[in-house]
């Protein structure tokens, strides 16, 4: 028989509150970087352009199709979703009441996927997929960190509104 509330660590809770709490972050950053561009008079959609050049190449960065934008939106909520999961598991299980070092930890796991991605993965993906690494040429290093950073901050600060506190009836 399954007991209530669940004995141990919740994985499941975890992974889901982390997923909607990364979607939260991606979405957060992405604002961030959109209202940069307005600030300075860039196309707001630049930054979904520069990344779907990993699917296109250069065409992702003349084309109008929504549907275009769409996915690669969903595709960056979704890898945003997975990382926030990862995150959640494992500040909830070591370090479940330090907020500030959650904070700070955020901060530098969003650090760390931006080497990780750039650096790593799209250095080495991007070139075999379409030939060259637009988004490591066309995106500034310094637009690219700060989007990860307030990523990664947007994890910490909201990682509390993750956690699981079961259900207790009132006793009369």
């Amino acid at each position: 028989t399954h007991s209530w509330p669940p004995v141990g660590f919740y994985l499941t809770f975890y992974i889901v509150a982390g997923a909607t709490i990364g979607i939260l972050g991606s979405v957060t950053s992405f604002a961030f970087n959109v209202l940069g561009s307005l600030l300075v008079k860039q196309d707001p959609l630049l930054v979904l352009r520069v990344y779907g050049t990993v699917f296109l190449g250069a065409k992702a960065l003349t084309t109008d199709d929504l549907n275009f934008f769409m996915l690669v939106a969903v595709v960056h909520f979704s890898v945003g979703a997975s990382a926030g999961a990862v995150f959640q598991v494992l500040t909830s299980r070591f370090v479940p009441d330090r907020p500030a070092l959650q904070i700070v930890l955020g901060g530098v796991y969003g650090l760390l996927m931006w080497v990780v991605n750039f650096y790593l993965i799209i250095t080495w993906l991007q070139p075999r997929l379409v030939g060259q690494a637009y988004v490591l040429e066309l995106m500034p290093v310094w637009i690219a960190a700060l989007t990860h950073l307030i990523y990664g901050l947007t994890l910490g600060v909201l990682q509390p509104l993750g956690r699981f506190v079961p259900y207790r009836p009132a006793v009369s």
